[in-house]
């Protein structure tokens, strides 16, 4: 049988990469440093994936077993992966690097002539290179020559929500997540063939990841910032809010004609259908989400290449006015959480540079007619705080 090795036990590793990659007919081996978690996943060999949809529904996962990260089992179990993933948080890849670089290196001497693909599944924008570069950090000159001979670095563009297990989960492995899922994998990078029932496989991966970081996570962070704003708990709430889903509508129809007039393959309809199903997503009465955890770290999602910057300044190239977009980036800068650092972070520069240059120092927006709407729609938002 097949084997995929997967980095990472959480909720995301059991509740999507595993479930597709055991779908697809690998067994699945974990590698995760929560000790009773290994232990768990062995005694078992199956979990539970629990889906919230209109009605809730399970599917179980068999032929699985664990092995601690950091440990000569874990190293062992890549020589005859034919499939390695992670979803452990772009933070952690580097650590993971060195481990990875271990286990090729037993591949090398050990099972030199097969091929192995590697995909970093983390939200965040081509994690696979990045992950690879660590890789090649670690590695000498033989190993890398023949790690570009034998080992495929695959980016992808992952997306689905695992909401809290409370009230959902009663076994400890049960993985508890949203209907919607989507695997986007660059197919010119792998090595040999590579068949995931589910996945979807492109030729270039750029489109569709700033499609999702536009008008998924752009409409998210918005819908966030404006129900903290408005002292509502959870997406939920916020987005039942009408002024809210009219501004978080507004996001991703400005951030569609951007990526419209950015990529040939799109067009306002289709992108419009999957901003609608992003939406429907949100609505979820099954998927309570903190707008704490969603806002978190404003200074990152204001950034000039993110979620909603980079959006604003490709509508602007064709329209000009985005005023979802701009009272998305002001709402983003009265996100004032005490218990967020990066936000802490951001008040004190508005108190030091004031609005205006702030917005120039985090976002790089230099137009003044930008920074004026900008300026103009933070002034508005003031009166919630």
């Amino acid at each position: 049988m097949k084997k995929a090795v997967h980095f990472g036990a959480g909720n995301i590793g059991r509740g999507f990469i595993g479930l597709l990659l055991h779908r697809a007919g690998y067994e699945v081996v974990f590698a995760d440093v929560v000790a009773s978690l290994i232990d768990d996943i062995n005694a078992s060999h199956a979990y539970r994936i629990i889906v919230l949809d209109e009605d809730v529904q399970t599917e179980t996962v068999d032929n699985v077993r664990a092995v601690l990260l950091d440990s000569a089992a874990c190293r062992q179990e890549l020589v005859d992966a034919e499939i390695i993933t992670t979803a452990v948080g772009l933070g952690n890849l580097a650590n993971l690097a060195a481990i990875i670089a271990e286990g090729l290196k037993l591949r090398r001497d050990q099972n030199p002539s097969a091929v192995v693909n590697i995909m970093a599944c983390e939200n965040a924008i081509r994690a696979t290179t990045t992950l690879k570069q660590e890789i090649l950090s670690h590695s000498d000159a033989e190993l890398t020559a023949w790690i570009e001979n034998h080992v495929g670095f695959a980016d992808v563009a992952v997306d689905r929500i695992a909401p809290n297990r409370a009230g959902y989960a009663s076994e400890p492995l049960d993985a508890v997540v949203e209907r919607y899922f989507e695997w986007d994998i660059e197919a010119p990078t792998l090595k040999g063939d590579v068949t995931i029932p589910g996945a979807t496989f492109v030729q270039q991966l750029d489109p569709y990841l700033e499609r999702k970081l536009f008008i998924l996570n752009g409409a998210h962070a918005t819908a966030a910032f404006a129900g903290y704003r408005k002292h509502y708990a959870t997406i939920l709430d916020a987005m039942q809010d009408s002024e809210i889903a009219n501004i978080v509508t507004r996001v991703q129809h400005e951030a569609i004609i951007g990526l419209v007039n950015r990529y040939p393959e799109f067009n306002m309809e289709t992108l419009g259908r999957y901003a609608e199903s992003v939406r429907a997503r949100f609505l979820n009465p099954h998927i309570l989400d903190d707008v704490a955890r969603v806002g978190r770290d404003p200074l990152r999602k204001l950034s000039a290449q993110d979620r909603l910057v980079r959006p604003l300044l490709l509508a602007r190239q064709v329209s000009e006015e985005t005023p979802g977009l701009v009272n998305a980036i002001a709402l983003g800068l009265c996100y004032d959480n005490p218990g967020d650092e990066a936000a802490v972070q951001l008040q004190q520069k508005l108190r030091d540079f004031g609005v205006k240059e702030t917005v120039t120092r985090i976002t790089g927006i230099s137009q003044e007619t930008i920074l004026d709407e900008i300026v103009a729609a933070f002034d508005k938002w003031q009166v919630f705080a």
